[in-house]
Formats: C-alpha cells, structure tokens, sequence
C-alpha cells in the first residue's frame, strides 16, 4: 500500500477491524439497491490492500449514489492515496473531523455487521409470540446500527431484510425530554406521516411510535416524538448516532420498509444488544410463554380468587387500582359470577430487549360470564417476581395498536 494512505478512516478499515474477507459476500436476507454490498466489498479490498478493485467497487458506488458520504470520502481518499497525495480526511478543523469521525463509526457499524450477521436457523430470543394478525415484526439492534426486518410465515418469524439504522445522538435509554436519547423497548407504530407534511430532514415519510407507553409513564419517562423515518433529502446515510431519538434508515431502504409492513400491526423492538437463538429453542420458548397466558385465563375462569389473584404483583398499578385494590375489587367481582369464559385470540408477547424480567402481552379478550358479555383488546405487562411471572399492569392500550 502506498504510503500516502495515511487518512483516518483509511487506517481504520485497514488496521484496526477484525478481518472480514471470509465472510459470505451477500447479505442472505437482501438489501435494497446493492448498495452497502459494493460498500462493504470496497472496504474488504482495502483491507486486503487490493486498491484497484476497491476504487472499481467506489467508483461505481458513488457514481450510483453520489449522496453517500462514506462512499465519497473513502473513494476520494483511495485517489489520494494512488496519486500520494493528501487523503481528504487529513484537512484541519473540528467540524471537518467530527464529519470523519462520524464516518468512521458509520464504516464500523457496517462492517460489524457483516461479521456479526445471523446464520438462517437463529431468531431474536425476545419475540416470544407473534399474533396472527401481525404479518411483519421490526427488531432494532443499536449496537449494530441495524434494523431486521421479520415475516411472520405460520407463526414462525423469518428474517427477509435487514437496513443500516442511526439512532439517538445521546445514546439509549430515553428518560427525559431533550435527552437525545432512543428509547428501549417494546413499542408499536401508531400512524403513517406522509413525506410531503414533513420537514425535509424526516426524508421519505415517518412512522411514529407510541412512546412514551404506559410502562414508560408508570416509570416516570418524558418526551415524545420518537418516529422511525428516512433521512435527510440532501444525504444518503447517516452516522449511527445522528437523530434526535429517532430511529433512522436511509430513504430507500424506508421506502422499501413501508412498502412492504402494515403500520397498523407492526410491533418494533429496540435493544441495545439483541440476543439470537436457535429455531428449535425458540419454538419451544414460544410455547412456554403461551402457556403463561392460557393458565392466566384458566385460573380466571376457575372462580378461585386466589388461585386467580397469584398470577397479580404485589406492585401491581393500572393508574386506578393498587394491587390490593384491584384484589378486593375482583374478588367481589368474581364472587357474583357462576361461571366465566375467557377467550383468548391475536395473542403476541415480546421480551423486553435490555430488561429480560418484562413482557408485554397484548390480546383480543372475548368474555363470557352469567351476567356480562363483553370483547376488548387487553395489554398486560408481566414482570419475574419471586420466582414467577406476574401481571404488573392490565389495561387497554392507550396508544398503538396490537
């Protein structure tokens, strides 16, 4: 290599990252444009000190995507480096440098990405169980950068695209308003804004999702306006954390994501470090969970109060009624009742990410008893307590959809 090869982002992808030249040359899963693919495949020959083929690789990228600053920077600083002369990235100042060090990360974020990709037989451990009803599932991996997109075939999430993400430029796990930050979580898209109605830095249109939760208020976290969206009209991508809590896709990659979700029923989880496992134990975690809210509703139906009442926190609140109001409240309730039928349908439960002792559980209740018929949508956030999981909020959903 030649010596003028001295830029920053330059030395970065050729010392310091861990090799990815073995590993597979195409996301199995499919990206739309092809374009991180050339990226990517630049960056490998650069680490191989292959510089003919990775101008080759940048050259048809930029002039594909003249909008892509990574692309630019690493092509302009290939063409320093051939005529040694000074690498783009060697200019003076701390803007200039905070652009490189932006892009930087964004080279980072891909590239581990491309060592770290799940083999076809893995699923995120926290999508417990999938309602019929919802055809697509979105898992946000922030410490990737990366947004997976799953299709729900019988029941059994498949892995059909994944996008390079940005997220806050505070980090994760929002708390307050202002604080830059992402939130973690489990959250459901609540609206479509048209990219017409929005601000050019929301790109190709938005999707709104419903934070803050009731979780979120019950735990005391401010703010709002926390979307999932394109990028800026004037830029292909951005650093991964670059938005203001939002999360982030390039505008061709959010074209495509809204082109192929129903809004109405997509739920989005957002971890900071998405843990993977096998199909077979996926399914049979499945099962399990399904199980906890089947026995819920058979220890409803049972009219034993406090077989029924053991399935409730002690922290229990629903805004209206303390664990012990809400006791006596059903106890009464129930003791009126001769029989109770409960039925259970569009059942979905999900982990959350970073908090392995949460669950929401969301469901279409049909109910039945002597005296009261009556359907809704339930939500139910089930925390591990003393050994146990345990419903420490019931209610309907205020926000999002199922």
């Amino acid at each position: 290599m030649k010596k003028g090869l001295i830029s920053s982002l330059l030395f970065f992808s050729v010392v310091s990252l861990p090799s990815v030249v073995g590993a597979e040359e195409t996301s199995p899963y499919g990206v739309s444009e092809g374009n991180e693919e050339l990226l990517i495949s630049g960056l490998k020959n650069l680490q191989g000190q292959e510089l003919d083929s990775a101008l080759s690789d940048l050259k048809q990228l930029t002039e594909r995507r003249p909008d892509f600053r990574l692309a630019q920077l690493v092509y302009a600083d290939i063409l320093a480096a051939q005529a040694q002369g000074k690498p783009i990235s060697s200019i003076h100042g701390a803007d200039h440098q905070k652009k490189i060090n932006g892009l930087i990360s964004e080279a980072k974020a891909r590239l581990l990405m491309e060592m770290e990709k799940p083999s076809s037989d893995m699923l995120p451990a926290d999508m417990l169980k999938i309602s019929s009803v919802q055809e697509h599932v979105i898992v946000v991996d922030t410490r990737l950068s990366r947004l997976f997109l799953f299709e729900n075939r019988d029941g059994v999430p498949h892995l059909v695209k994944d996008f390079y993400a940005s997220y806050g430029r505070g980090g994760v796990g929002k708390e307050k308003q202002g604080d830059l930050k992402t939130p973690l979580g489990v959250y459901f898209i609540t609206s479509r804004l048209e990219d017409e109605k929005l601000p050019s830095k929301y790109g190709s249109g938005a999707l709104p999702l419903n934070y803050p939760n009731v979780w979120d208020e019950r735990n005391g976290r401010t703010g709002n306006g926390i979307w999932l969206h394109g990028s800026p009209v004037e830029t292909y991508s951005r650093p991964p954390k670059a938005s203001e809590g939002c999360i982030s896709l390039t505008n061709p990659d959010f074209i495509s994501l809204d082109q192929t979700i129903d809004y109405y029923n997509t739920p989005v989880l957002v971890g900071h470090n998405i843990r993977w496992i096998k199909k077979s134990d996926w399914l049979a975690q499945s099962g399990r969970f399904n199980n906890l809210l089947e026995n819920w509703a058979a220890d409803w139906e049972s009219l034993d109060h406090k077989r029924y009442i053991q399935n409730y926190s002690t922290s229990y609140n629903d805004g209206k009624r303390n664990f012990e109001q809400f006791s006596k409240y059903k106890a009464r309730v129930n003791g009126n009742k001769k029989f109770v039928d409960v039925d259970l349908q569009n059942l979905s439960i999900y982990r959350y990410p970073d908090n392995p002792d949460l669950i929401v559980a969301t469901f279409y209740q049909n109910y039945k008893s002597n005296n009261l018929n009556g359907n809704s949508v339930k939500r139910q956030y089930w925390q591990f307590d003393n050994g146990r999981w345990r419903i420490a909020y019931e209610g309907k959903p205020s926000k999002g959809n199922p």
